[in-house]
C-alpha cells in the first residue's frame, strides 16, 4: 500500500518515460498543501476530488466461433516445465480484515497520491477511529484503512489528463487494499509483524486480489527499516495533517526515482559514458540504498531528499537493489555504446 500495503505485490505498477505530460499546468512541488484533514469531515467517496463510482471487473463472454475447428491436429509444442512454487512468507489463513462495505460513504478522506512516474492514483479513507487519531499518535485498534488504487485518465497519446488544480483525474479502480488494526492481529505473520496490523486486497468486484495467505508481502514492507515508530505505517503518519493532495516528482532524464518502496523507472537505457541519478523521495521518509549486484556502484544510506549519482562507464547491464529492502526493490540500467 503505498502508504497502506505499498508494496503488496498485488498492483502492478506501470512505468512511463520522464518527458513531462501534456495539459494544464502542473505543480513542481512534491507535496502542494492544501486543507488539514487531520479529522476530515467529507465522506471518501468525494474528498473534494472528481471521482468515478465504483467499478466492478468487466464481464467475460465465452468467444464466438467464426471459423471451422482444423481437421488435422496442431503439431505438438514442447512441454514447458513450470516455475518453481515461491517461498511465501508466514501469513494469515484466513480474512479478519474484512472487505469495508459502505466505507464510500461513512469513512472519512485522508489524502490522495498522484504518481506520475508510475500512472497510478492512491485514494486513501480512514474509518471513524483512524480519523481521530491525533499527529504522531498510534492509530488506535479497531483503526482500518482503505488505499484505492486508480488508473489516472489518458489521451489518446497516453499523456495523463489533469483538472484545474493539477491533479490526476481518476479514471478506473484497479484495486482496494485494506489495512486492519485488531487487539491479537499480526501475530501469523511471524518475523515480519507490523504490530496489531493486518492486510488484504480486493478487487473493485469485492474478489480476492492478494488473500489472506498471500499478504506476507505487505507486512514484509510495512516491516521494513523503523518503521515500527511510524506504526508500521507511510505516508497516512503524515499526509492526513498536513495535505489532502501530495504528488510524486517526476524522474527527469537519466534519473531514478526511489518512491513508494520501488525504483521508477526499473528499467532504464542508456548511453556508455552517462551519469545517472537517484534521488530518495522527500514523501515516503524511507532510507533506502543503490547497490549493485556486481558491487560496481554503491551509494551510503540515502536518507529522504538524498540523491546518488555514478557514471556508467562499460556497456552492459547492471542489476541493483536496496540493500535495506532486498525483497522489494530491484532494478536495472542497460548501458549501451
Amino acid at each position: 500500500m503505498v502508504r497502506l500495503v505499498a508494496a503488496a505485490g498485488a498492483v502492478t505498477l506501470l512505468l512511463m518515460t520522464s518527458c513531462a505530460p501534456a495539459g494544464p499546468a502542473v505543480p513542481p512541488a512534491s507535496a502542494t498543501p492544501g486543507p488539514a484533514a487531520a479529522k476530515a469531515t467529507e465522506p471518501c467517496a468525494s474528498g473534494g476530488l472528481a471521482v468515478s463510482p465504483l467499478q466492478t471487473a468487466p464481464p467475460t463472454t465465452a468467444p464466438t466461433a467464426t471459423t471451422p475447428a482444423p481437421t488435422t491436429a496442431p503439431p505438438a509444442t514442447p512441454a514447458t516445465p513450470p516455475s518453481p512454487t515461491p517461498t511465501l512468507r508466514p501469513a494469515p489463513t484466513t480474512d479478519r480484515v474484512g472487505f469495508p462495505e459502505d466505507y464510500q460513504t461513512k469513512f472519512r478522506f485522508g489524502y490522495a497520491y498522484d504518481r506520475r512516474d508510475a500512472k497510478s492514483v492512491s485514494y486513501i479513507c480512514f474509518n471513524d477511529v483512524a480519523a481521530a487519531v491525533k499527529q504522531g499518535q498510534p492509530f488506535p485498534r479497531g483503526s482500518v484503512i482503505v488505499f484505492e488504487s486508480w488508473r489516472p485518465r489518458e489521451d489518446a497519446q497516453g499523456n495523463l489528463s489533469y483538472d484545474a488544480n493539477g491533479h490526476m483525474i481518476r479514471q478506473s479502480l484497479n484495486a482496494i487494499f485494506v489495512a486492519r488494526k485488531e487487539e491479537g492481529f499480526g501475530e501469523a505473520y511471524q518475523a515480519f509483524r507490523t504490530g496489531e496490523w493486518e492486510y488484504v486486497a480486493y478487487r473493485p468486484d469485492r474478489s480476492y486480489q492478494t488473500t489472506p495467505q498471500m499478504s506476507g508481502n505487505c507486512a514484509a514492507c510495512h516491516s521494513a527499516g523503523s518503521n515500527k515508530d511510524r506504526d508500521w505505517t507511510f505516508r497516512s503518519w503524515e499526509l492526513p495533517f498536513t495535505t489532502q493532495w501530495a504528488q510524486a516528482p517526476l524522474p527527469a532524464a537519466n534519473e531514478v526515482s526511489l518512491n513508494r518502496m520501488a525504483f521508477f523507472p526499473a528499467a532504464l537505457t542508456v548511453k556508455t559514458g552517462t551519469t545517472v541519478k537517484w534521488t530518495n523521495s522527500q514523501v515516503d521518509k524511507i532510507d533506502h540504498t543503490v547497490t549493485a549486484n556486481d558491487n560496481s556502484f554503491s551509494s551510503t544510506t540515502l536518507k529522504p531528499g538524498e540523491t546518488f549519482s555514478t557514471t556508467l562507464t562499460k556497456a552492459g547491464i547492471y542489476m541493483y537493489f536496496c540493500s535495506l529492502h532486498p525483497d522489494q526493490m530491484r532494478a536495472r540500467v542497460e548501458v549501451k555504446d
